[in-house]
């Protein structure tokens, strides 16, 4: 049998909720490694690396948990940056 598929770890979808996927985050920050973590997290549409993701991911939760609201819903285009237009001011 293949040693890969025997040392294969689950995919997941990181879950800044998850206190197992946060701390998997920080032993990758602590040992500049994913080799410690128990889950193979799976890069969603929008970022280019897990790394990044997770960072995302994880202040979303922490910018709701701070202000008191629910982790912000998302939605498809979560990941793409809004770009509000300001007025102009008026010229004299």
């Amino acid at each position: 049998m293949n040693t890969l598929l025997l040392n294969c770890r689950p995919g997941a979808v990181f879950d800044a909720t998850n206190k197992e996927h946060r701390r998997a985050y920080f032993n990758f920050l602590k040992y500049s490694s994913w080799g410690r973590s128990p889950y193979q997290f799976i890069l969603e549409p929008g970022f280019e690396d897990i790394p990044t993701l997770c960072r995302h991911r994880l202040c979303e939760f922490y910018v709701a948990k701070e202000f008191g609201k629910d982790t912000p819903k998302r939605h498809k285009d979560s990941n793409k940056l809004t770009v509000i237009n300001l007025p102009q001011k008026a010229h004299h």
